[in-house]
């Protein structure tokens, strides 16, 4: 089924990684699943969403998104949508997010179905587009 700003044939991946402490490993095995057959990864881990925090992936996470933009999908890359952040009602600001500001990630923000940003959204520069979540 392909229609405006759907890829056709393409291939997305959702990974239930947030059940229990997380770790870099964990991170990584996630973000490397299958990386020759997933086109897009849809993802929306971070840090905390206090607003106090400075954070991001870590070695093997690293590792993970530049070995996956690069060789992923027989050398054309893997795509990684990333959630710019649920931690509006903290102030919390996506910028402090090293995910969300990866060169290999696009960060998109969420509205409601009437366009308008919803209570939880983080706002930042790094937010390339917002999609209606209906919340």
């Amino acid at each position: 089924f392909c229609g405006v700003g759907i890829a056709c044939s393409a291939r997305i991946g959702d990974i239930r990684l947030l059940d229990g402490q997380v770790t870099d490993a964990m991170e990584a095995a996630a973000l490397t699943y299958n990386n020759n057959y997933i086109d897009i990864y849809s993802c929306c881990w971070g840090p905390g969403d206090k607003g106090m925090k400075m954070d991001g992936p870590k070695r093997l996470a690293s590792k993970a998104f530049k070995e996956g933009a690069e060789k992923g999908r027989g050398g054309k890359g893997n795509i990684f949508i990333w959630a710019s952040g649920n931690g509006g009602l903290a102030n919390d600001h996506c910028g402090a997010d090293g995910y969300v500001n990866s060169i290999y990630t696009v960060a998109i923000g969420a509205v409601t179905n009437l366009g308008l940003s919803t209570f939880y959204s983080e706002v930042c520069s790094a937010t390339i587009a917002v999609v209606p979540t209906g919340a």
